[in-house]
């Protein structure tokens, strides 16, 4: 009995051995990339921007396309320009304190499918290109008008190699020169507009939280209004501002920062705005409201055959700044009160303003129909066929409340 156990202990053993051994030859073979290729030998996409190749054709930048820039085909059109920004790899030097070199350079070429396009630049590159690492897609607006923004936008959804939260851009101008700008940071292109939308929370007149294209292909997908940020480039300098406003993938307006900011006010996305407002004493001075924390709740209503919607919106924070010529107790809670009404009403004024705007252009940036679709799902079934001409006369009835939690280091 002693026997086989030692028997069948050996044969475990042995094999467990054989096992570990068989492990062992896997690791090796299978250690390590064999189709590894460095840094270096790849082309980092940061920008890739979008032009309409007629109006480029047009501009005086670009009096004709060169050679490099394109390629023969024997049918369709070349509808588009499309110029990647791609990162120096190299060592930047300097010489005597001076600056250093260009981070990145651009190539272009036009056409008309994005895929076709990347695949002819390899003609203009020793390396292949990647866009994993691809920051911003800026598209210009006469790119957008031509075919709308699905075709342009259907390469970049659906391409394995691209990030769900690339940030997409709408510039009025050409987007080709927002590619080719350089930075005084001396950082590349693709990071510093990066890092101009991720100062949205502190700045009511961008709206950086829904920018992205996973975002936009959701609202796509689901056949929602959506925004996109406006990204203009003047005298050499490029100024993030206002939206972009489209229905489906059509290109409907703009919103300037004023509605900018009361779209964010309706979102409650804002967490640290400055908000102004007159003083009591002297309409031409002002006193500064800082926001710190702000909610909001947007709900569907039906009162007979009306509908109407109500926006609560919660909002403290802190005094910021005070240019009344009056000195004003600021301990005082009339005073502060007083403050917080004159707040709450140009909130509310702004909220107003915003919604009758995107009524008038007919979007629904806030998605109301499908709020009003989850709270009233049987009466959404009767009217649904004629949402179109109901939506335009849903009124928002507005609640603010405001509160002043600080008055800052000195009084």
């Amino acid at each position: 009995m002693l026997n086989k156990i030692k028997q069948e202990n050996v044969a475990t053993i042995a094999w467990r051995s054989v096992a570990v051994g068989i492990g062992i030859c896997a690791c090796l073979l299978t250690t390590g990339c064999w189709d590894a290729k460095e840094m270096q030998d790849r082309n980092f996409v940061l920008i890739a921007a979008i032009d309409d190749a007629d109006i480029v054709k047009k501009s005086e930048s670009e009096k004709h396309i060169a050679q490099t820039q394109t390629f023969v085909q024997k049918q369709g059109t070349k509808e588009y320009m499309l110029s990647l920004q791609i990162l120096k790899l190299v060592k930047s030097e300097s010489k005597g304190g001076g600056t250093q070199g260009e981070k990145t350079f651009v190539i272009s070429d036009t056409g008309k499918p994005m895929f076709e396009m990347v695949r002819d630049m390899l003609g203009q590159s020793s390396k292949s290109i990647y866009f994993e690492h691809l920051s911003a897609i800026v598209i210009s607006e006469a790119a957008v008008k031509k075919n709308g923004l699905r075709p342009i936008l259907d390469f970049f959804r659906r391409d394995p190699e691209m990030r769900s939260r690339t940030k997409i851009f709408i510039t009025p101008g050409e987007a080709k020169a927002i590619a080719q700008y350089n930075p005084p940071t001396g950082e590349p292109g693709g990071t510093y507009l990066n890092g101009l939308i991720r100062n949205h929370r502190k700045n009511v007149h961008v709206a950086g939280s829904k920018a992205d294209i996973g975002y936009i292909t959701q609202a796509m997908d689901n056949d929602a209004d959506y925004t996109i940020p406006r990204l203009d480039y003047i005298d050499n300098l490029p100024k993030l501002g206002g939206l972009a406003l489209f229905k489906h993938d059509t290109l409907m307006g703009y919103a300037d920062e004023y509605i900018t900011r009361g779209f964010k006010f309706m979102y409650g996305t804002e967490k640290s705005a400055v908000i102004p407002v007159k003083c009591s004493d002297d309409p031409e001075q002002e006193i500064v409201y800082e926001l710190f924390q702000h909610d909001t709740k947007l709900t569907p209503h039906i009162e007979g055959d009306t509908i109407y919607f109500t926006l609560d919106v919660t909002m403290q924070g802190n005094l910021g700044e005070s240019n009344c010529k009056t000195k004003h107790d600021m301990h005082d809670l009339a005073f502060l009160h007083s403050v917080e009404q004159e707040v709450a009403q140009e909130v509310a004024q702004n909220v107003r303003d915003t919604w009758k705007f995107q009524q008038q252009l007919g979007v629904d940036i806030p998605n109301v129909k499908a709020r009003f679709k989850g709270y009233h799902p049987f009466e959404w079934k009767k009217i649904k066929d004629q949402w179109e001409d109901i939506y335009p006369t849903i009124p928002l009835i507005i609640s603010v409340n405001v509160s002043i939690r600080g008055v800052g280091e000195h009084d």
